[in-house]
């Protein structure tokens, strides 16, 4: 009798992923908060990085890239919408909102605007990952 009784050979092992969702939720905010695009940009990159990668680890999905490509799909959905409460779509109004983000006007849309190029990047990836694989892989 070399077997214990009830003793598994794979033990429950913890999971990354939520600290990386957290990060990237929090390096978000702080982004779009202190107005530095570039860091709430990457804080929507690991945020739904990290959230498709939760997904799939807890075999919720099957495709790590497609899943990818989905939340980006949703971030420039909700990236578009709070542009459109923003209200203001010319390319000149958009430059500056990522120049001067806190400015009474460009507030939503500085915000809508980091949101949905995360997104973008995010579709970006996914299709890359989803597409770039070899064929006998």
């Amino acid at each position: 009798m070399s077997e214990k009784a009830g003793v598994s050979d794979r033990y429950p092992t913890a999971s990354p992923w939520p600290v990386f969702v957290a990060l990237g939720f929090a390096l978000t905010e702080l982004g779009l908060f202190l107005g530095a695009f570039p860091i709430a940009v990457g804080g929507g990159l690991l945020f739904g990085g990290s959230v498709a990668g939760i997904l799939t680890e807890a075999d919720y999905v099957s495709h790590l890239w497609r899943t990818t490509a989905y939340m980006g799909v949703a971030l420039v959905i909700a990236g578009a919408g709070l542009m459109a409460l923003g209200g203001q779509f010319d390319l000149g109004v958009l430059a500056d909102s990522i120049d001067r983000p806190n400015v009474a006007g460009h507030r939503l849309l500085s915000r809508g605007l980091a949101i949905a190029t995360a997104g973008v990047m995010l579709i970006a990836t996914g299709a890359a990952g989803q597409f770039g694989r070899h064929p006998t892989a």
